[in-house]
């Protein structure tokens, strides 16, 4: 089976009451339909932006990707990188998530991520480097 990493990035429609049981409902949903779909990846969240890594076969990748622009949740998404890969960066977790807080801004704030400069305005690089960090700390 062929591999690909699929990365985007949006802003946040979650509302602040209702945060934290959306981001639960998200990651709930998600584990149980990546894990189906034999599907990987790592969301990063702020409470102004998504950014999302997903990898596995093209086609579920796709249709994975297709039901997150259809999601009320997003606004703005902006596809930023589709690619080809040999092996997954994010086996461990069928949905793994890091939401910038108390305990994480400061590793956040490493990678350029501030409530000025949000997870939408990173580059792809950046992203993918922090998810794999933040990744690491939770394995």
């Amino acid at each position: 089976m062929s591999l690909m990493r699929l990365v985007y990035a949006s802003r946040s429609r979650l509302v602040e009451g209702h945060r934290a049981e959306e981001l639960q409902r998200i990651v709930t949903s998600a584990e149980r339909l990546n894990a189906r779909n034999r599907i990987t990846g790592f969301l990063l969240a702020t409470p102004g932006a998504f950014a999302q890594v997903l990898e596995g076969a093209q086609i579920d990748v796709a249709e994975t990707y297709g039901r997150i622009v259809t999601d009320l949740r997003h606004a703005n998404i902006r596809l930023l990188v589709e690619q080809p890969i040999v092996a997954r960066g994010f086996g461990q977790w069928s949905m793994g998530l890091a939401e910038r807080d108390e305990t994480t801004a400061f590793i956040f704030g490493l990678y350029g991520v501030t409530p000025e400069n949000d997870l939408i305005e990173q580059p792809v690089d950046t992203l993918l480097e922090l998810a794999g960090e933040l990744a690491r700390g939770r394995a």
